[in-house]
């Protein structure tokens, strides 16, 4: 009876070294997929903790740390199960008990406590997983050699990227991020707007030709000078006998400096300019960027399919498609889309028909136009005149009503929503 006892303690107490071990693991295991590399880096430069590169280093393989940790925790179910059906004792039971206790202090308590000290852990015991890779190393190759040959018989990748998010996943939790409160909507946009970064045009952002302004290098100074001082601009598109022809970027400041010397009048601005930066108008604005940057260019001149000049983009409207407007002193405080009432609607011509949805319940989509102003020309089939001012057009929903035009532009337009009514909505039972 005894020696009966005596073996049952010595089982139950060999199970429960067993679960810590199974348990220290797993929390490894956890710890260490869960743990963030910046954090780390912090907390190693804060305590001068010696094992952050080490750390590091497992965390880009993530496979050879983890597969260790899982194989010991493979042989603790087996050793611990057969030694409790060798000893005979209640087999069934004590199978039953271990199995219970193994999930709740071997995978769920482990587990909480790994994800609350991630980093620290991970630090801490950076020196035993890498120990235990070693050691397990010939059967890692061996498992590793066995399953790529499945993976081939199966025409699958033996290439998996392992701490890889796909861009729906980041995103999707943005959104999660937005809804619980945890990231504010300024930051969500920002974010939002990153990830489309790479997909948006340069024409899609320019300034187009017809609100450049622009010098014609033939015209003497004196013509435009007014102008000059009174424009926002510090460079300046100059052109020789036609509009497509940019011969030159004039920089405010060396005209300044120049007139200074000789006078408004008798400066040469053709001697002047400075070469203009011409790009495809179908660029993407990530690599323009970077190009801009490497050239320490502000200014690009995008020129069409045609050779023709379409418009201009600078520095700052590709930071303001991160970031959102910057307003300096020189912006225009009107509003490009005002709203008079849930029905209507005071809208600039230029205003694209993705930044008008956004901003108002006005949902438009055309395949040819990118602006409304756009959108209505191609209802009307003809390009508008100062007669066409306040003139009505239908389209679904929606009734336009031309307020002002501009050089065969339309400038200002007002737009009218047929609201739904709600007796033809939910109509009453006779």
């Amino acid at each position: 009876m005894n020696s009966d006892q005596s073996s049952f303690y010595i089982m139950l107490g060999l199970i429960a070294i067993l679960i810590v071990f199974y348990g220290f693991n797993t929390a490894c295991a956890i710890a260490m997929d869960k743990a963030s590399k910046s954090k780390i880096k912090n907390s190693a430069e804060e305590e001068k903790h010696k094992n952050f590169e080490l750390a590091l280093a497992l965390m880009e393989k993530p496979l050879k740390y983890i597969f260790p940790l899982k194989l010991i925790n493979l042989i603790i179910v087996i050793g611990g199960t057969a030694y409790i059906w060798v000893i005979g004792y209640m087999p069934y039971a004590i199978t039953g008990f271990f199995v219970a206790v193994l999930i709740l202090f071997g995978e769920l308590f482990p587990w909480k406590v790994a994800l609350q000290h991630r980093e620290g852990i991970t630090l801490k015991w950076a020196k035993y997983i890498k120990l235990i890779s070693i050691l397990t190393l010939p059967v890692f190759l061996l498992a590793k050699f066995i399953v790529n040959i499945f993976l081939a018989a199966f025409r699958q990748s033996t290439e998996v990227n392992d701490g890889a998010f796909s861009e729906e996943e980041v995103m999707s939790m943005l959104d999660e991020g937005k809804k619980s409160g945890v990231l504010k909507e300024e930051g969500h946009k920002m974010i939002n707007s990153i990830f489309n970064f790479d997909d948006e045009l340069a024409y899609e952002i320019m300034t187009p030709r017809t609100d450049v302004f622009a010098i014609d290098i033939a015209e003497p100074v004196s013509t435009y000078i007014d102008k000059l001082m009174e424009m926002k601009y510090s460079r300046i598109p100059v052109y020789e006998d036609d509009y497509d022809n940019i011969i030159g970027i004039l920089h405010i400041k060396d005209f300044l400096i120049k007139a200074r010397e000789s006078g408004f009048d008798k400066v040469d601005i053709k001697a002047i300019l400075r070469k203009p930066y011409f790009v495809p108008d179908t660029k993407n604005i990530d690599a323009l960027f970077l190009e801009l940057q490497k050239g320490k260019q502000h200014i690009a001149v995008l020129i069409d399919e045609y050779g023709g000049f379409s418009g201009i983009v600078t520095v700052e409207d590709i930071i303001e498609e991160i970031v959102g407007d910057i307003d300096d002193e020189f912006d225009d405080e009107a509003h490009v889309i005002e709203k008079i009432d849930d029905a209507n609607y005071t809208v600039d011509g230029n205003v694209s028909l993705s930044d008008l949805s956004g901003e108002t319940n006005i949902n438009l989509t055309s395949e040819s136009s990118e602006t409304i102003g756009g959108f209505i020309i191609d209802i009307l089939g003809e390009i508008p005149d100062e007669n066409a001012i306040n003139k009505r057009v239908e389209y679904e929903n929606y009734v336009f009503t031309i307020l002002s035009v501009k050089d065969r532009r339309i400038e200002k337009v007002l737009v009218h929503v047929e609201l739904a009514n709600p007796a033809d909505e939910h109509p009453e039972e006779n």
